[in-house]
């Protein structure tokens, strides 16, 4: 279990990468703000597509190396070779003529890069996923309890990083070297050393009908969903848009909306920078380092109790309690007190950490546990609702953000569909589940 979890690591990695990393660095070639808003839009787009048509095909995948394992080499090929491009591409865009005021080559690719990312990375977090509930059998909760402290570990390396050494946008080459890194180091022992059962399909099908079937992956996994699980799968939407709404931008709340720095080449100024763009770059490093490390502390902690948590109290009430912190992101929206946001957004990891870590198990007990061939379908099905979340999120906040508010109005229509989360988990969501 150890060994087949440790891919989430590098999941975990590139995803808080994107965020605390990537989109700080988008806002200093693309100045304003819906720019980078409408850009990051891709990233939900490819997982809603993406994940759902992976699980399909690899449910009848009939490699004579496993369903899962053949999704996961190609994804981190992938991956690295993205991640080897987009690291060189500031040198490229200045051999390219490229300078300080005009760097459309290294926004071109870069958003390019971007887009490449979205897709391998969603193809290998949905393999990973599977491959862990094929393995972990009837302790669901404890696999997936595993798989998230590799998951918080990623975040914490790149939040470590931050903090440490500052923005990674100021050190593009050392910071793709570490994700590589542990990439390979996490995703090649799985490739060759996981026990993954070949599937051994009853009936031939073609492979032109497997593809348009996976084509179909977002439709068929949802139209199909049993009632709890489209319950949960749309309080896990409602939590995504209302987590996404501080993520996404939480270099820029911090740095632009709580220390009101200055974005416009922060990256590049130098020891010429501004007090308002050193006030940018302070916020950046906020958000994605200390406030993220504490957030991190806090998962790890929390992950530890999970298992224990849903035995005693059962899945229902687990679920309640948790969503209750990330309702706070209501005051975050008005506050400016630097200790008060931190506080609310570290307690967040409870929410997240909690709708996330139980997605599989919630599934496995409705449909049964085994190698179902249901379960790529309707962990897809999952992960569409998280992208559509962070899809109408960043949709809507290249509108809200350009009103006198401007980060701060996502933060607050996050908290309010956070609430919305909570009245449905306490109106329609029954389910009795005290495996662990």
């Amino acid at each position: 279990m150890l060994l087949i979890c440790a891919p989430k690591m590098a999941v975990s990695m590139a995803w808080s990468a994107q965020w605390a990393a990537f989109g700080p660095l988008l806002q200093t070639i693309f100045v304003e703000p819906w720019k980078v808003q409408l850009i990051q839009v891709v990233g939900p787009i490819a997982g809603l597509l993406v994940a759902p048509a992976t699980g399909v095909l690899s449910d009848q995948c009939s490699s004579v190396y496993g369903r899962r394992r053949p999704f996961i080499f190609y994804s981190t090929f992938a991956t690295l070779l993205c991640w080897c491009i987009m690291m060189n591409s500031r040198a490229i865009g200045q051999a390219c003529g490229d300078t300080a005021a005009n760097q459309i080559v290294t926004g071109t690719m870069l958003v390019f890069c971007y887009i490449w990312m979205d897709v391998s990375v969603n193809i290998l977090q949905a393999s990973t996923n599977l491959i862990i509930a094929d393995f972990a059998g009837c302790r669901q909760v404890t696999g997936a309890a595993i798989a998230s402290v590799y998951q918080t570990l990623g975040s914490l390396f790149v939040s470590g990083y931050i903090w440490r050494f500052g923005g990674a946008q100021q050190s593009i080459p050392c910071f793709f070297l570490m994700l590589i890194l542990v990439l390979l180091a996490t995703c090649v022992p799985v490739c060759i050393y996981a026990v993954d059962a070949p599937f051994v399909p009853t009936t031939t099908v073609p492979f032109r009908q497997r593809l348009y079937d996976a084509s179909l992956g977002v439709y068929t996994g949802v139209r199909t969903l049993p009632k709890q699980l489209a319950v949960y799968c749309l309080v896990v939407a409602l939590l995504a848009y209302g987590f996404i709404a501080y993520n996404g931008a939480k270099g820029q709340y911090f740095g632009l909306h709580v220390f009101s720095g200055d974005a416009n080449q922060a990256n590049v100024c130098g020891a010429n920078c501004t007090e308002a763009q050193r006030l940018y770059t302070r916020g950046v490093q906020m958000a994605g380092g200390s406030t993220d490390t504490l957030f991190n502390g806090v998962s790890l902690a929390y992950f530890a109790c999970l298992p224990y948590l849903v035995r005693w109290f059962g899945v229902r009430r687990v679920l309640l309690c948790a969503i209750i912190p990330q309702m706070l992101l209501i005051v975050v929206a008005f506050c400016k007190v630097v200790a008060i946001d931190v506080a609310i957004v570290v307690l967040c990891a409870v929410t997240q950490g909690t709708i996330y870590s139980l997605q599989i198990p919630v599934i496995m007990h409705v449909i049964g546990y085994g190698e179902q061939e249901g379960l790529g379908l309707f962990a897809g099905a999952f992960n569409s609702a998280t992208c559509l979340g962070q899809l109408l999120n960043f949709a809507l906040s290249s509108v809200l953000v350009r009103t006198h508010m401007q980060y701060g109005l996502p933060v607050l229509v996050g908290g309010c569909l956070s609430v919305l989360a909570f009245l449905v988990v306490f109106k329609c969501f029954v389910l009795r589940m005290k495996t662990y």
